[in-house]
């Protein structure tokens, strides 16, 4: 009984340390370590928008933004 108790134990203390190996989010690079506005050349690419310059990626961002105001659409 007293091995259970002490394994489950062991157990429980593992499940709880699992979530703290978290690693870095941080949006500062791509997969790749390109920065983020170099963007994919792929056929998922917004319309309109083409992937290389900084300007164009803020502009599309801004304008993705817009779409997705409730207060704009209802006008």
């Amino acid at each position: 009984m007293m091995r259970a108790t002490s394994c489950l134990a062991a157990l429980a203390a593992c499940a709880m340390l699992a979530g703290c190996g978290e690693r870095d989010q941080s949006l500062a690079t791509g997969a790749r370590g390109e920065p983020l506005y170099k963007g994919a050349k792929n056929e998922f690419v917004a319309k309109g928008y083409t992937p290389g310059t900084r300007e164009a990626w803020e502009a599309q961002l801004r304008s993705r933004a817009l779409t997705q105001n409730e207060y704009n659409k209802t006008n």
